[in-house]
């Protein structure tokens, strides 16, 4: 007897997966996921699915099944994911100066010749920020040290906040290691809304370690009172606003995570960013004494993390920024805007840097490589049409490209790649992808978060309010 075969609506989008202690994780390149047990990954890899069955709804509801009334909403949900496609730049890193007054073990960006940005170039940067498409741009006051050339970075703000357009909001930031920040300073930094960032490794003996004067004095005094003084500005200004702090952590912090987070914890803190010393600019003839392995990192990190979770359990309120970022793609399908987690990189099209001199860079680790090969343009020279039509940013995107070089991974949708630092570690654009320290950091940051909240319901709890 003949059988007609029924056509389905209906179809199971493309998955890869990934073992996750008893259950299995599968995930589509739209960023649609779940945690399956061995029962229902048996029964969805041998197709046996039914409409009727509450797998199958739960497959539709998690995006993973598609039919015609849910296609609409997973394309909007993909667009969200990868906004970074359809934008111009929103983070613009000022570099106004590479001269610094203390000398890092670390130090990435150390150079021969030193430069101080002038008003120039710095007027030609506000042009760029007023041109782009982006209504909500942050400029970003690095170095060396930024506050060493005061009367420029004065310049930037009071121009930014007298002129800056009624479409365009520009949040200015600052990242310094707060030994020049008197209360003069302060007070204009407050008054004019710019965020204040302090770089702080943790309690004095690991600060110390590294985060020192050229005389090799340690610079932790000077950045409590620092803290303290921006303390107590905030109070006087009413502003509650949360004090950014930044630790650099070199092979001297690994030992100390739990005491790191406490430090954190006793300013006050509710965010910290554990990130790795990258094996760039000066830090390259110090990496013996200060390097690690990506899996030293991955141990500190899940340490530290473990120890956060610990925390919040208690009602102690304090999360990390990659886990954060990660868990914002997981959870809400939405883009974070972190450069390292697109695909391909944001480096160019959602951050620019720009030297002291107006070269541009396509992010900030691109101008610690030294020489030509990652620059873009001049401020003073190019329009900002020039500098992202130049082939070097299509040979970075081309390059950074996660479908090409990692497109059966369970955690594709929410990973990235830096073409820069793979260039840095293996001399070459087309990367090794598995070997590289991104890599192995990234995909085992994302197996930990998806191995905890199959661990505890508790913790999917907690992590659900780091996203919000």
């Amino acid at each position: 007897m003949n059988t007609v075969n029924e056509v389905k609506d209906w179809a199971i989008l493309p998955y890869n997966t990934e073992k996750i202690n008893d259950h299995y994780l599968i995930s589509n390149v739209l960023g649609s996921w779940d945690l399956l047990d061995f029962d229902e990954f048996k029964c969805l890899e041998q197709f046996s699915l039914n409409e009727n069955d509450e797998l199958f709804n739960k497959l539709y509801d998690k995006g993973l099944i598609i039919k015609e009334k849910n296609l609409t909403k997973l394309i909007n949900e993909y667009r969200e994911l990868n906004s970074h496609l359809f934008t111009d730049a929103s983070l613009h890193i000022a570099v106004l100066t590479t001269r610094c007054n203390i000398a890092c073990n670390y130090c990435q960006t150390r150079t021969e010749e030193p430069s101080d940005m002038n008003l120039i170039t710095a007027g030609k940067i506000i042009d760029y920020c007023y041109g782009m498409r982006n209504q909500n741009i942050n400029l970003e006051f690095q170095g060396g040290e930024p506050l060493l050339n005061w009367d420029v970075l004065k310049y930037l703000v009071v121009s930014i906040r007298e002129f800056t357009p009624v479409n365009k909001n520009i949040k200015i930031s600052l990242v310094t290691n707060g030994v020049l920040l008197d209360d003069e300073k302060v007070d204009f930094l407050v008054s004019h809304d710019v965020s204040i960032c302090i770089s702080v490794d943790g309690p004095a003996e690991v600060h110390n370690a590294n985060r020192v004067f050229s005389e090799g004095k340690g610079t932790y005094e000077h950045a409590k009172a620092a803290i303290n003084r921006l303390k107590a500005a905030y109070k006087k200004d009413s502003t509650h606003r949360r004090i950014d702090l930044l630790p650099t952590l070199s092979k001297q912090s690994l030992s100390h995570a739990r005491a790191i987070i406490d430090e954190y914890v006793e300013w006050g803190v509710t965010t910290m960013s554990l990130r790795p010393t990258n094996k760039m600019g000066g830090a390259q003839c110090q990496w013996d004494n200060i390097g690690f392995s990506p899996e030293e990192f991955n141990y500190f990190w899940s340490d530290a993390m473990d120890y956060m979770l610990e925390l919040n359990k208690k009602g102690i309120t304090i999360r990390e920024t990659m886990a954060v970022v990660m868990l914002i793609k997981i959870l809400k399908k939405q883009n974070p805007g972190h450069v390292d987690l697109m695909s391909p990189c944001g480096a160019g099209r959602s951050v620019i840097t720009y030297m002291p001199t107006g070269d541009i860079y396509p992010c900030d680790e691109a101008r610690m490589v030294g020489g030509d090969i990652f620059k873009l343009g001049n401020v003073l020279e190019n329009t900002y049409e020039q500098a992202i039509k130049n082939p070097k940013l299509f040979s970075i995107c081309e390059s950074s490209m996660m479908d090409l070089w990692d497109y059966n991974s369970a955690f594709f949708p929410w990973t990235g790649t830096c073409p820069v630092l793979n260039y840095v570690s293996q001399e070459n654009l087309i990367p090794k992808i598995t070997q590289t320290p991104k890599y192995k950091i990234h995909n085992f940051q994302l197996k930990y978060l998806f191995t905890k909240i199959v661990e505890d319901k508790k913790n999917l709890e907690i992590f659900q309010r780091w996203t919000n």
